[in-house]
């Protein structure tokens, strides 16, 4: 429940702040927002008030385009702001969470030296938010870094100022320096060639040939969805979810992949996440009956083979694929 109730910001104040974060190179998507009796998605549970988008895509509506951010807050004018991390806007976020962040970010830093000077913001909780430069490649979000410490790079997204949280208060920035460049001992932490630890599985699939193109290309895209999931942040949590469960439930509209093993692969990686289990089966179950209306199959196994060869560098040809939700 939102508490303090400091007065609403002008709504023309939002879209001017979200059309200079656009500006500057930042995607930005709106978020729900904060109420006196709750969070704007009406959710009676929600565990994300103020923090999760409001688009049917969420993350993957993040736009620079002005037209698109004014049609937004046209439409949501009290929105809370969000911006992208990762490679689209060359951002990489230390997300310091009251109370074991503090600690552990002065444990990291006796131990490998100081971070420099960077972008911060302060959180409407309390909490801070480092910004520093994206060093390109491919950085996964990582939840629970270290106690109290969240990374948000790539696939994840922030709260800015001056959006407001569920406690009343507004995020607000710290100085007006640009993110500095990471410290290579805390690139070497995030450890970039990992991938999310998330076991792999078995493809219940329906009608294609066992090690066809076809039937690997649909148990790439479990796995995938499976390590969004596993890798989603707090705040985007049951929204990544809630698109996984879309995107496989596609799948299992076309009869690629049954429609019960998807669910219970997605519940269990869904577990470690946090969230709670009446949540993510709710989510689960709405994410799968959209899919199922909205069925799509894998590309020709030609295509599929073109695209890995271009995955593997051997030559620049352009990406094929199903368009996602």
């Amino acid at each position: 429940m939102l508490m303090g109730r400091p007065d609403p910001p002008d709504p023309r104040h939002l879209v001017e702040v979200a059309l200079r974060y656009a500006e500057h190179g930042w995607p930005v998507l709106p978020l729900h927002t904060p109420r006196p009796r709750g969070c704007s998605c009406t959710a009676t549970d929600c565990r994300s008030a103020g923090k999760h988008p409001r688009t049917s895509r969420g993350l993957h509506d993040a736009s620079i385009d002005p037209d698109q951010v004014r049609t937004w807050w046209t439409r949501w004018p009290d929105a809370n702001v969000g911006v992208a991390t990762g490679a689209s806007s060359r951002l990489l976020v230390l997300d310091i969470d009251l109370p074991d962040g503090p600690t552990s970010l002065a444990r990291l830093q006796a131990d490998h030296g100081a971070l420099p000077p960077t972008c911060e913001q302060r959180t409407g909780s309390g909490g801070r938010q480092l910004l520093f430069a994206h060093p390109g490649g491919t950085v996964a979000n990582r939840a629970r870094l270290l106690p109290g410490i969240d990374l948000r790079a790539d696939g994840g997204y922030i709260v800015v100022p001056p959006s407001i949280h569920a406690t009343g208060s507004r995020y607000q920035w710290v100085g007006r320096i640009p993110p500095a460049e990471a410290p290579g001992w805390l690139l070497a932490l995030l450890d970039r060639s990992r991938t999310p630890d998330v076991p792999v599985v078995e493809v219940a699939t329906r009608t294609l040939p066992t090690g066809s193109p076809q039937q690997r290309y649909v148990a790439a895209a479990l796995q995938r969805e499976l390590a969004s999931v596993a890798t989603a942040v707090e705040g985007s949590r049951n929204d990544t979810l809630n698109r996984a469960a879309f995107n496989l439930g596609q799948l299992a509209g076309a009869g690629l992949v049954d429609q019960d093993h998807v669910a219970a692969e997605l519940e269990k990686v869904a577990v470690r996440t946090g969230l709670g289990a009446a949540e993510i089966r709710r989510t689960i179950a709405s994410g799968l009956a959209a899919g199922l209306k909205q069925p799509r199959t894998p590309p020709p196994a030609a295509a599929i083979r073109q695209m890995r060869h271009s995955e593997s560098g051997a030559m620049p040809v352009r990406r094929i694929g199903a368009r996602r939700r």
